[in-house]
């Protein structure tokens, strides 16, 4: 089949933007630039403005006539991506976060492993040119970075994962790379000197950076609205975000203590500290998860909720260490869309090594065993990995580049619900903890909205997810920081939840069977809400 010229004029933007970013082609599936880790001087950040300007004027002066209702949804989603990154220029975040610089040369390495692609040899040698640009990438961040503009918090976030990736491509990497591979020796020396100039970089930041460091992780309310309304294209402010949030949250905790009664408990904090102390050993967790996730697998199978895409594997491990910093948890890690693979990986996160006993016993007590079936179909069946191998099928080039994390975080809650209704997560503990989820996915919108504005603080939010939600504290900082680090996205969750059932509601009044909806939704890609609604057939949302 002969492109037409608007699958050449995406085929064009695919290949600038990954162009300008190295890293996040390798992440994409895409390897002709696995020996780089990409320009992060202040020019290369200019070249990136540069782009987004560039590429809103080509998209918008398109004849909208000329395109077909398929090319049409791929303009508008190019657009609302590219309207995201506009709306941040002004922050410059390339001026307050350390891990920017630090960040690519983790991944870059982490992702070169991850995907499968060419020789074995092609693949380290191309690593091993990557991890030798670690030193100047890490001193343009000493060059760029403003302590007036630096958040304290992002100063340890960064040092932290610094540390533990200088661990992984100093130590780990070298002894993945199989004897006899001739580029070894050179992924060994790169290996080492990208580990010693992150161990330097995060010295730098400890002891220089974090004294003179003032700044804030807030990127200001017209920022944020612009996020809500110009990238996911939805009808919120961060005020009327809010008021969505505190409903949700009012709404579930009267349901969370009706679900306490029925386990016979006055107070749903007394009922999820007694099914908190239930969790596995360090030991058998990994293995936990991997069974939840079969049985979850098989359920859906059998309910025929959606159809599988040929190949699909998700594979349940531990979450690498440099990770652990910002995901407390548990984080699904998908397929490179531009990839022919479907091997999703589900990581677990385990205590550090490093972590007093107290501590170590806090995080697995978010692990309880009740709540780890939850877990397994919002991450892996009919979740995350089932959603995003299905997206990575769709044809369009557009829809594998960009991607609404308000459908994508939406789905993984919506499926929790789901669930319930089909009685796989039909215990009466489980249905507790599902709703404590809930409440803290409720609690997020209104922390998201604080934090984003500026007019919430990091101890209050961390104070609030303990006290309200009842994270664990050390699992409530990391989360914090993801939130400091990530705006909007922790309010992905619950907006993308009440968009999917608004759906799931026009198409039962259409008759739709629930799979016929599903495979709607999930072959579509992973569109923003109202694109989506009009792409399969079920009008606009409000």
């Amino acid at each position: 089949m002969v492109p037409t010229s608007f699958e050449q004029l995406i085929a064009s933007y695919v290949e600038e933007k990954y162009a300008l970013d190295p890293v996040g082609a390798t992440i994409a599936g895409i390897h002709d630039h696995d020996d780089r880790l990409g320009d992060l001087s202040a020019d290369g950040f200019a070249a990136r403005e540069a782009f987004t300007e560039t590429w809103m004027g080509r998209l918008g002066a398109l004849n909208a006539g000329g395109l077909s209702p398929s090319e049409r949804t791929d303009r508008d989603l190019l657009n609302a991506e590219l309207a995201g990154e506009r709306a941040l220029r002004g922050f410059e975040r390339w001026r307050r976060q350390p891990g920017v610089y630090s960040d690519p040369i983790i991944r870059g390495a982490y992702y070169a492993l991850l995907r499968e692609h060419g020789s074995v040899e092609e693949r380290f040698a191309k690593l091993a040119v990557r991890l030798e640009q670690a030193p100047a990438a890490l001193d343009a961040g000493r060059a760029n970075l403003d302590p007036d503009r630096v958040p304290p918090v992002w100063v340890v976030v960064a040092g932290e994962t610094a540390t533990a990736g200088a661990t992984f491509v100093r130590a780990v990497l070298p002894s993945i790379v199989p004897e006899g591979t001739a580029a070894k020796s050179a992924v060994i020396g790169a290996g080492k000197r990208a580990g010693d100039a992150l161990d330097a970089y995060a010295a730098w930041l400890r002891d220089d950076l974090m004294k003179r460091a003032r700044g804030t992780f807030a990127i200001g309310r017209d920022a944020f609205d612009a996020l809500l309304r110009e990238k996911e294209l939805l009808p919120y402010d961060a005020a009327t975000l809010k008021s969505f949030g505190e409903e949700l949250y009012r709404e579930t905790e009267s349901r969370l203590a009706e679900a306490a009664r029925a386990l016979g408990d006055s107070d749903w904090r007394d009922s999820v500290a007694r099914l908190r102390a239930d969790h596995p050993s360090e030991e058998d967790l990994v293995a936990t998860y991997r069974r939840e996730m079969e049985r979850s697998r098989e359920a859906v199978v059998a309910a025929d909720l959606a159809a599988f895409p040929p190949g699909e594997e998700l594979v349940v491990e531990e979450m690498p260490e440099f990770q652990r910093s910002t995901y407390p948890y548990a984080a699904y890690v998908g397929a490179g869309p531009f990839e022919s693979a479907r091997r999703g990986r589900f990581w677990v996160a385990l205590p550090f090594p490093k972590d007093p006993e107290g501590v170590r016993r806090e995080r697995l007590e978010g692990h309880p065993r009740a709540g780890i079936p939850i877990i397994a179909c919002h991450e892996g069946y009919p979740g995350h990995h089932l959603q995003l191998s299905t997206a990575a099928g769709h044809p369009s080039l557009a829809r594998k580049a960009a991607r609404s994390n308000v459908f994508i975080e939406g789905w993984g809650l919506y499926t929790e619900e789901l669930m319930t209704d089909l009685g796989h997560l039909g215990s009466s503990e489980t249905r507790l903890l599902r709703l404590k989820d809930l409440l803290w996915r409720a609690a997020r919108v209104v922390v998201d909205s604080g934090l984003s504005t500026g007019e919430l603080s990091f101890e209050a939010a961390v104070r609030f997810m303990v006290e309200g939600p009842k994270l664990e504290r050390p699992n409530a900082v990391a989360e914090v920081r993801r939130y400091t680090l990530n705006p909007l996205q922790p309010s992905s969750y619950a907006l993308g939840r009440a968009a999917i059932l608004d759906l799931r509601e026009r198409a039962r009044r259409k008759g739709w069977a629930a799979r016929a909806f599903h495979d709607a939704l999930l072959g579509a890609g992973s569109l923003p809400p109202s694109l989506l609604a009009h792409e399969v057939g079920l009008g606009y949302l409000d």
